[in-house]
């Protein structure tokens, strides 16, 4: 029982506490990749370990599967020699709390998940109808003077234009589609949909309300930076400057939606990629230091109990 009552403890804190160090993330000097896994492994790692909690909670005996640390429901057996009654409240009732929670989110997220491809579908119908698609650049090229670019996620992506990007100086329109490419590639709608499903679902936990205006930013950041290694710096400012997304439907990713000044400003600041897919699994796997640290309090809190309970 003490692995499950830490790993409750462990979603408990990584859900109320994780947006104070995630923000510090949000910084020019940390590339927006590493501090994208954190802000959206973060979630998911609450989330896994209230479900791994909540089963073990439902074992009957599951002091085998705790190993060494399955100590809690032994130690008040020997120290009052038998197990409290509400022992059996604490674990139907926690298992019970965290079952509601984890079906409110897929109900959620499956109707976010359907509401986004039917629009998706209409949307570009209704695009290819009064566009055409380059073979070259695969992107549907709409007849508009202004300039202005999006993504639509989905299971292929698809990039759309108007020819007034097409029109911009050359490198400015390369970075400007590698910028959206970005987007496709690091499927980035679909960790904003899944941020956003959880922020629907659980508003009250403090990580899931915090988490969609951040990976809102971040994936642009991101999208940024990836444009620019390919087109350079410059290019991606000019094309923030020259680009415009107030017009773009809501389900897309655009060019100069997210917080335009603060992504010239870590354009300006940029750091070289250096061993950018370690340092992102690090930002995972640093997401799930919280559940691993109550895990070990709980084992000590344990430990002191039955030590002071028996005269230690």
């Amino acid at each position: 029982m003490t692995m499950a009552l830490g790993l409750l403890t462990g979603a408990v804190l990584i859900g109320a506490f994780s947006p104070t160090y995630l923000r510090g993330l949000i910084h020019p000097r940390v590339r927006p990749g590493i501090a994208l896994a954190g802000w959206v492994a973060s979630p998911l790692v609450a989330i896994g370990a209230a479900v791994a909690g909540a089963t073990l909670l439902l074992i009957p005996d599951s002091g085998s599967v705790d190993g060494v640390l399955g100590m809690a429901r032994s130690c008040v057996n020997v120290v009052h020699g038998h197990a409290w009654a509400w022992e059996y409240v604490i674990r139907l009732g926690g298992a019970a709390l965290v079952a509601a929670g984890v079906l409110r989110v897929l109900v959620v997220t499956v109707g976010l998940v359907q509401q986004d491809a039917v629009l998706r579908r209409r949307h570009l119908s209704a695009v290819r109808l009064l566009s055409c698609e380059d073979p070259d650049s695969a992107v549907l090229w709409l007849d508009q003077a202004t300039p202005v670019a999006y993504s639509v996620g989905g299971r292929r992506g698809t990039i759309v234009a108007t020819t007034g990007v097409r029109h911009l100086e050359a490198e400015t329109r390369d970075a400007v589609l590698a910028h959206e490419r970005a987007h496709l590639s690091g499927r980035h709608h679909a960790l904003v949909l899944v941020v956003t499903a959880l922020a629907k679902a659980l508003p009250f936990v403090p990580l899931f309300h915090a988490a969609p205006p951040a990976v809102r930013v971040l994936v642009e950041l991101a999208a940024d930076a990836g444009a620019a290694r390919r087109c350079g710096a410059r290019s991606v400012r000019a094309a923030l400057h020259a680009v415009t997304g107030d017009t773009t439907p809501a389900t897309s990713l655009a060019m100069s939606r997210e917080s335009v000044q603060l992504r010239l400003q870590w354009l300006r600041a940029a750091t070289p990629a250096n061993r950018h897919r370690v340092c992102c699994v690090a930002a995972v796997a640093a997401s799930t230091s919280p559940a691993l640290i109550a895990i070990g309090a709980v084992a000590c809190l344990v430990l002191l109990y039955c030590s002071g309970a028996r005269g230690f």
